[in-house]
């Protein structure tokens, strides 16, 4: 893990958190962020975690 930086290793723990059903005020309090605001930028979706929803509604 060479060039890994704590904050890569925070947003991975939240990213994976949402994927595994976490709500935000879940993600916020583990993380220990004062603010919804704050935790709600892991509930952003990627391009690929769009394109992927839209591949499996299509059934490919």
């Amino acid at each position: 893990m060479a060039g890994t930086r704590p904050h890569e290793l925070r947003h991975t723990y939240a990213t994976r958190l949402r994927h595994d059903g976490a709500d935000l005020d879940q993600i916020r309090k583990l993380l220990g962020h004062d603010s919804l605001d704050t935790a709600r930028r892991y509930f952003l979706a990627s391009d690929e975690e769009i394109t992927a929803r839209v591949d499996r509604a299509l059934g490919y």
